[in-house]
């Protein structure tokens, strides 16, 4: 996902290993790394049997699992990694349109010849045939690729180092799941964290986003708000360019933008450079009155710089006001529009884009040869052929690769009822508990505020219990991972993994999923990680 750092072997050894029963320790895969892990844990999207799944690798309980969208597996959808001989991943079909189609299948072992052989193996390989397929996911390449070399990684580490390894990822997957990110706060302070705050909201929504700057940080003013998304944008480098051109399109965003754009350092660079460093960090996209506006914006501030600067700026220009700084800067986006994106669309040869003759003489018609010689025209428009300058919204990236370090990330069960339990990636990050449905990586399920929360296991609060209970719709003693109409199996380990999240103030959660409530109760994948959730929840973001 981009922003793993590999744990150190070391490392790995003193914070994660566990001692066993029979005194040896367990040691970490040497093959496997954080990434993997992460891959294989979060798992990916495809198709089994024609219905939407997730399929992930269940490292608590050593398992492959599959599941439609925001379920937990049941019983029948989890396979052993022991009783999986080989992953294979091979080319199905065109995606029309999507990409190109992969389907990963996993295969059994051939069955083991004796009880000896099994003891020996420690394994319960004979329940497989050769050859048999245990499961087929179809899905594009770009979902599926990675997933299925990681699950190929793992399993010949498990051949070739041992079962064990298996087991120390399962013991030391919080270590594994823990992850050094971009941003961190620059101090312990309320001011660091509102302003790591708005940074993350800003890249879910723009609009929350100012809102949230506006409210926490009292930048009420365009000058305010306009030099933060400066200095975040270049600095810090912790904006969205999509989405901060997305912000910059709307009207009401124009004295923001100037304030902006003025807060950009152009000192020194050609016109050329300067519109690079201006769409690095934001898309404007391509409609043509937005990109009037931000054009006659930065003409403004580009030739006040220059005018400081005319000296170091190569090839020499002699710029008379910014309305020639307008106009050449409007050639240029012409220019690689023709060179770079309408071939594209058109599926043109690069023969049929504008030539450097034609750039001159459709210049010239707006800026004189004084102010900007046909050889520094040549030299912006070798400069421009040789690399596009990037106009156009990327697709927006998934929460895991925006520059914030979660305090922990993994699998939830959410109880919103008897019969609505749904499970979610969950990410606790800057006091706030994010929850991601298999439907999108981008946009979060629900977001919760946990700045007044408290947390606690179910076990230890009666009222938690109580409220457990009622969720479960089973009475005592009895608790489903499944709605009462699915196929589920009995989990009688769920209480020791449930735990309870309270609001100290006036309140409501998830309002987004239609369940209102002021108390959260979620289920983890294993008790150890259950503590890990409530002690980082209580502990706040220092």
């Amino acid at each position: 996902m981009g922003h793993h750092q590999d744990l150190g072997l070391d490392q790995v050894r003193l914070e994660a290993a566990k001692e066993c029963g029979d005194g040896y320790v367990l040691e970490p895969p040497e093959s496997i790394d954080a990434a993997v892990v992460y891959k294989l844990y979060r798992g990916a999207t495809g198709e089994v049997n024609g219905q939407a799944q997730r399929v992930w690798v269940d490292f608590p309980s050593l398992h492959l699992s599959w599941a439609p969208y925001d379920t937990p597996a049941q019983k029948q959808c989890r396979l052993s990694l022991l009783d999986v001989a080989s992953c294979t991943a091979t080319s199905a079909s065109s995606g029309n349109g999507h990409g190109d189609v992969l389907c990963m299948e996993l295969w059994g072992h051939p069955p083991v010849r004796s009880t000896r052989e099994a003891e020996r193996t420690g394994s319960s390989y004979g329940i497989c045939q050769r050859d048999t397929l245990l499961l087929a996911v179809e899905a594009t390449a770009y979902a599926m690729q990675g997933f299925a070399e990681s699950l190929e990684n793992l399993l010949a580490s498990r051949d070739k180092e041992g079962k064990s390894k298996l087991e120390f990822i399962q013991r030391s997957l919080f270590q594994y799941l823990w992850r050094h990110q971009g941003v961190r706060l620059a101090e312990n302070s309320e001011q660091a964290l509102y302003e790591a705050q708005a940074v993350l909201a800003f890249n879910l929504d723009p609009k929350e986003g100012v809102k949230y700057l506006k409210g926490k940080l009292g930048k009420s003013s365009s000058l305010e708000v306009g030099q933060w998304l400066a200095q975040m944008s270049t600095v810090n480098g912790g904006l969205d360019p999509t989405l901060l051109g997305n912000y910059f399109s709307r009207r009401d965003s124009l004295e923001v933008f100037r304030e902006f754009v003025c807060c950009l350092d152009f000192a020194g660079m050609n016109l050329v450079v300067a519109l690079r460093k201006l769409f690095d960090t934001f898309k404007p996209g391509g409609e043509s009155q937005v990109i009037n506006r931000i054009l006659e914006l930065f003409a403004d501030a580009y030739f006040l710089q220059w005018s400081k600067n005319k000296d170091k700026s190569i090839p020499e220009t002699a710029y008379a006001a910014a309305d020639s700084v307008l106009a050449t800067a409007f050639s240029l986006i012409m220019l690689n529009t023709s060179l770079h994106v309408a071939s594209k669309k058109a599926g043109k040869s690069p023969s049929a884009s504008m030539t450097a003759t034609e750039f001159v003489e459709n210049t010239r018609r707006v800026v004189s040869e004084e102010e900007v010689p046909a050889a520094a025209l040549r030299q912006f428009y070798a400069d421009v052929k040789k690399a596009e300058m990037s106009m156009q919204p990327m697709p927006r990236v998934a929460f895991s690769r925006l520059p914030v370090q979660p305090d922990i990330e993994g699998w939830l069960i959410v109880l919103l009822g008897a019969e609505d339990q749904r499970r979610f990636w969950a990410v606790l990050a800057l006091q706030r508990l994010y929850l991601f449905s298999d439907n999108s990586d981008v946009d979060p399920a629900d977001a919760c505020d946990l700045k007044d929360a408290s947390a606690g296991k179910i076990l230890d609060d009666a009222d938690a219990m109580e409220r457990y209970q009622m969720l479960q719709g089973r009475g005592k003693g009895k608790c489903f991972c499944f709605p009462r109409s699915g196929r589920g199996l009995a989990d009688p380990d769920m209480e020791r993994r449930a735990f309870a999240v309270n609001q100290k103030s006036d309140g409501t959660w998830l309002s987004q999923l239609g369940h209102p409530s002021s108390q959260l109760i979620l289920v983890a994948e294993s008790s150890d990680l259950m503590e890990k959730w409530v002690s980082l929840i209580d502990c706040g973001p220092y």
